[in-house]
């Protein structure tokens, strides 16, 4: 199998724990996704059910994180520096946004190249210019951070089932006028 044949059957297994963990979360904690509970909590049951997913499809060597804000960098002495995570120019006015991803999986070590999946979510009745931020966001996390992959999660708090959109770093950003792409199936 070709570097891009692995990479490609990679994705798709952490779609798919994704996809799972979702259903887990949606059907063993109806109570957390229909009660408007704030977005931490119901990713924090979403953190905790995808970790043995990915253990599951990829062995003990990826991390699952929630608002994970750091990454390692070396100085010029080749020594390694943990930073905060920023998006240099992408807030407003070309401001440096500081950022957590709602969700990333990852190996923790900072190797660009093991950064598989980064999501964003929103909860409620999502606005395009909330969807247009958190597109833009994910975006910086596919080209400066170089994720493999990155889905915007949105879900309406009153129980409906989660939707996905996926992004990657080759494809055309989506219309944030329209809802996300993919309705989880429960």
């Amino acid at each position: 199998m070709t570097t891009r044949q692995e990479f490609a059957k990679t994705d798709s297994l952490v779609r798919e724990a994704l996809r799972a963990a979702l259903r887990h979360v949606w059907l063993r904690f109806p109570e957390v996704v229909r009660e408007r509970t704030q977005e931490q909590s119901v990713m924090a049951k979403v953190e905790g059910a995808l970790q043995p997913r990915i253990d599951a499809a990829l062995g003990e060597g990826f991390r699952v994180d929630s608002e994970y804000n750091r990454w390692h960098d070396r100085d010029r002495e080749g020594l390694e520096i943990l930073r905060t995570k920023y998006l240099e120019g992408w807030g407003d006015g070309g401001q440096d946004l500081q950022v957590r991803p709602d969700l990333i999986v990852h190996d923790g070590t900072g190797d660009l190249s093991r950064n598989l999946l980064v999501v964003e979510a929103k909860q409620g009745t999502v606005r395009a210019c909330d969807r247009a931020s958190d597109y833009r966001k994910l975006d910086g996390f596919l080209t400066l951070f170089q994720y493999r992959q990155a889905a915007f999660l949105e879900f309406d708090g009153r129980g409906g089932p989660p939707r996905l959109q996926w992004l990657t770093a080759a494809a055309s950003p989506p219309d944030p006028s329209r809802q996300a792409a993919e309705t989880v199936q429960l």
